[in-house]
């Protein structure tokens, strides 16, 4: 017995050896990466190798002798990571229930899904966002890239299910089940103005429209056509901006028309008064449903059973008329220019700003836009109650330390507020990229103080004082103890607030990742006009 003992022990330090060697020994391309977020400024010199607890969820204990694990990962070359395919063999709910996350696929769209002043918005979301809270689940969107379809990304594996589903009687969707149809709108044909664009579908025929090949108005134009023996309708798949650059084309005269549900048409009047008009109505109405695969009884009877409760409830009523019988945001067109996707993609006005200041200091522009909205939803007029200023919400002594003196103003509020951020930035030069940024948001919410004592208090418990994950952010919290804060340097701080906080921009931004690009394209400037000469007459 004592012999096995020994040979235990001898093989238990060799594999400590071993792997004490490859932590040593590792290739410059190689980091110790355990979740890695694709929106942190480049990493430095001195950034040091983190290491995680085996047993995350056990309370922190005095004791040093906590068994870690240390994972050498390759880093992408990528600047993120691809989305992981969702597991399509998951019929029951009780699995989305343990995985604790339930994945939509949707389009962007005015009506369905987009951003308003940073925040998600949409009927579809809304719809989804109330079935995961249902199911006690996280929600996450994915939105396909341009020009691929949702249930083709769907038979990828990309997503648990699909809503928002456009569909009409008889049609042919694939090996999908499909949920009843909680809607039914008009699909409507949008032209120019002119008197020489189609008004019937006998002038349509033959021509270009603004509609995705294969699509429930794609087949109804080519059933109408092939029934009266006409040419066949000439489909155009729109980009990734399907509803403004279907308008787009047809304004400008690149397609004759287009098709879309009520009330998307009645962009057609907002961005474009007087020059395109609802010409005529398709014959079949559009019926939107949720998909989900075959063999998925179980998440379709429940999603069934939500969608009816949603109609009983009021709910569905409730975003009907929000969003298709009096969108406002669809009228108003301050709205469409800053938040929605009927007109550009943008998070608010003020990215441009946002991009500017951030990234000549090295940080994805979308992580400072992701802050702002969660300091001022964009609101550059915000006064806090403890008397923070603007957009990014800057308390005086702050803007006054990175030498601020108008920080009232956006431009210089989102200067001074990301000169701040740097020196938070540069107070955590230790750890992975990813963790440095989520210790700096801690600090922007909390200040750099109390998130030192959080490291040093980690240090004390055996955590790393350098990783974010199953770490600083379950330390942090204790802060709130009397027990852990009366031996602090800065005494009392809302740890579970900077928790929250640094996790929800860090959320955000993913968001905003799916929604805009890193680089902005650039701005078209108008020619000014050549003054005319004065008139010698007189």
């Amino acid at each position: 017995m004592t012999t096995v003992f020994l040979r235990v022990g001898v093989l238990v330090v060799v594999v400590a050896s071993v792997v004490s060697g490859i932590a040593r020994s590792q290739p410059e391309n190689l980091r110790f990466v355990v979740r890695r977020s694709p929106f942190v400024p480049p990493q430095s010199a001195d950034t040091a190798p983190s290491i995680r607890r085996i047993n995350p969820q056990d309370p922190p204990k005095g004791s040093l002798s906590q068994a870690n694990i240390i994972v050498p990962v390759s880093m992408p070359s990528l600047p993120a990571p691809p989305l992981a395919p969702v597991e399509p063999r998951q019929p029951r709910v009780a699995d989305l229930k343990r995985r604790g996350v339930l994945t939509v696929l949707m389009y962007h769209s005015p009506a369905t899904y987009f951003l308003q002043r940073g925040a998600q918005r949409g009927l579809e979301y809304e719809l989804a966002q109330a079935f995961a809270d249902q199911l006690g689940v996280e929600l996450e969107i994915r939105t396909p890239p341009p020009g691929t379809s949702l249930l083709t990304w769907f038979h990828e594996g990309k997503g648990d299910l699909v809503a928002g589903v456009e569909t009409m009687a008889g049609m042919d969707l694939g090996p999908v089940e499909v949920s009843r149809p909680y809607l039914e709108v008009a699909a409507e044909v949008i032209t120019k103005s002119d008197k020489s664009a189609p008004r019937h579908l006998n002038e349509l025929a033959g021509k270009l429209v603004m509609v995705q090949p294969g699509s429930v108005y794609d087949q109804q134009l080519q059933m109408q056509t092939h029934a009266l023996s006409l040419p066949p309708i000439l489909p155009l798949a729109p980009g990734s901006e399907a509803v403004g650059e279907a308008l787009a084309a047809v304004a400008h005269g690149r397609a004759a028309a287009t098709v879309m549900m009520a009330p998307l048409s009645a962009l057609a009047r907002t961005l474009y008064p007087g020059q395109l008009r609802i010409a005529w109505s398709l014959p079949q109405p559009i019926r939107l449903v949720w998909a989900v695969r075959e063999g998925h009884a179980e998440l379709l009877d429940a999603v069934n059973t939500y969608l009816e409760q949603v109609g009983r409830s009021g709910l569905k009523k409730m975003l009907l008329d929000r969003y298709f019988v009096d969108p406002a945001h669809l009228r108003n067109s301050t709205y469409v220019g800053e938040g929605t996707l009927a007109a550009t993609r943008r998070i608010s006005r003020y990215d441009r700003l946002i991009a500017q200041q951030a990234e000549e200091a090295g940080f994805d522009w979308r992580v400072v836009a992701a802050l702002i909205f969660e300091e001022s939803r964009f609101d550059h007029d915000r006064v806090s109650v403890a008397g923070a200023y603007g957009l990014m919400q800057l308390m005086p002594f702050t803007a006054r330390l990175v030498g601020a003196k108008n920080y009232q103003e956006p431009r210089d509020n989102i200067e001074a507020g990301v000169k701040y951020l740097s020196s938070l930035w540069r107070t955590f030069p230790y750890g992975r990229p990813e963790d440095r940024l989520a210790l700096t948001l801690a600090s922007y919410v909390v200040g750099p103080g109390h998130v030192e004592d959080a490291q040093r208090l980690a240090r004390a418990l055996g955590y790393d004082p350098h990783c974010w994950t199953d770490s600083m952010e379950l330390v942090l919290p204790l802060l709130e103890n009397p027990k852990y804060h009366r031996k602090s340097l800065f005494g009392y701080a809302q740890g579970r607030e900077a928790v929250r906080y640094a996790n929800a921009v860090l959320k955000r931004a993913a968001i905003y990742s799916q929604y805009v690009d890193r680089i902005l394209p650039p701005v078209k400037i108008r020619p000014t006009p050549e003054p005319q000469a004065a008139s010698a007459a007189g």
